[in-house]
């Protein structure tokens, strides 16, 4: 059996790669080409435990923040260089707060197959019910949360996915006897269909329907995670796949660390705080003081952009922040919050194959370079308070020290 995930950004893709393997067993690569906007490849190949038969390709299209055509361009062009094979499952990574050129990619997948979509991941508050996505119980349309995007989200998720066509499964359908007969009659009055959920037990149902009815399967970690407990269970009536990609696992090598926070979330601002408490040295700066800063101290640092949000200086914040981490990253382990930040840093500084080997919490993946320096990535809105923290005792722990910072 082969699996096949489309993320739209890096910190996506490592995320999905985390929900779909067995960490600890498995080899992620992305392909650093060029300093161009070239879409970085994940590659996860999974050889033994309950994924024995199983090999996932997890591709990073790189598409959050590009224009509508582009994404779609760049979705075909993923698609094209992954042809279809009768045993393969495809899986659309987006998103959780539905971020990103979603719909146009949608319709492209549902020219030729439905399509099942529900960003709904429970563990982090965000559930779907009315056709609404919901964070921490409140509407996406009436938070804060899409303050650094250039508009507002829509009120219902069917709206935010225009210009794709989609129906709508409530929470009772999802529950019910009929799951898989509903998803029939929805499909054939629209290409995408959008379920509710609120728990990881609806997010199984979804699955277990979904990839019954020959569906491809779109949405956040939550139906990644749904979509490997699946495969966990069927697996073992694959064909077993011939001679499954592998990598040396290098061991960590000793170092501090650097973070580079690329997000201008609250959350991200508050983990800062807990950082810096624990005796971690972070440094608030401005954008205007992004190009000419220099970084003196050696030992575990963080940086982070204190400024309003504002969507029109993002790019430029990230390109600033890319060539201080190349001027100052001093061979430190990486923790990259964002997405669009961790793929800039990692191809500025020529690091382009990575082994996971495990999430410090939920979608914040650490892994090891060619050379032993550890990368930890993770969506910019992720985490508790305590999320770098916990990263970095994870870091610590993997170099083998005594070194603990309390979490």
């Amino acid at each position: 059996m082969r699996v096949m995930a489309l993320a739209d950004d890096l910190s996506g893709a490592n995320e999905v790669a985390a929900a779909l393997v067995d960490l600890p067993q498995h080899t992620l690569t992305f392909d650093a080409r060029n300093e161009q906007s070239m879409p970085a490849i994940v590659h996860v190949t999974a050889h033994s435990g309950v994924f024995e038969d199983v090999e996932v390709t997890v591709v990073n299209t790189d598409s959050r923040q590009v224009a509508p055509f582009e994404a779609e361009t760049a979705l075909r062009e993923a698609l094209a260089a992954h042809p279809a094979t009768p045993d393969r499952i495809l899986f659309l990574k987006f998103d959780s707060m539905l971020r990103g050129q979603i719909g146009v990619q949608l319709e492209v997948v549902g020219q030729t197959s439905p399509v099942l979509f529900c960003p709904a991941v429970p563990e982090l508050g965000r559930t779907v019910r009315g056709g609404v996505l919901h964070v921490e119980g409140r509407p996406l349309h009436e938070t804060s949360l899409w303050a650094a995007e250039q508009r507002a989200p829509a009120p219902s998720v069917a709206a935010q996915l225009a210009p794709a066509r989609a129906g709508h499964l409530a929470l009772e359908t999802v529950r019910g006897p009929e799951l898989g007969e509903a998803l029939r009659e929805a499909a054939s009055n629209a290409p995408v269909v959008i379920c509710d959920a609120e728990s990881s037990e609806d997010l199984e149902r979804i699955a277990v329907a979904g990839l019954a009815q020959g569906f491809v399967l779109a949405g956040a970690a939550g139906l990644a995670s749904a979509v490997a407990a699946q495969l966990a269970l069927d697996s073992s009536l694959s064909a077993p796949l011939e001679q499954p990609r592998t990598m040396t696992r290098l061991q960590p090598r000793q170092a501090d660390v650097l973070f580079v926070l690329g997000t201008a979330s609250v959350a991200a601002k508050l983990q800062a705080q807990e950082l810096e408490a624990s005796g971690v040295l972070v440094h608030r700066l401005s954008p205007a003081e992004i190009e000419g800063f220099q970084l003196d101290h050696e030992g575990t640092v963080a940086v982070i952009v204190e400024a309003p949000v504002d969507p029109s200086i993002s790019a430029a914040i990230t390109a600033g922040l890319t060539r201080l981490a190349r001027r100052h990253h001093a061979d430190r382990h990486l923790v990259l919050s964002g997405g669009e930040t961790a793929q800039s840093i990692l191809k500025a500084l020529n690091i382009s194959e990575l082994v996971p080997l495990l999430q410090a919490h939920p979608g914040a993946v650490v892994s090891t370079s060619h050379d032993g320096r550890l990368v930890a990535t993770r969506p910019g809105s992720y985490g508790a308070s305590n999320s770098l923290l916990q990263i970095l005792n994870t870091m610590h722990s993997l170099q083998d020290t005594t070194r603990k910072v309390p979490s």
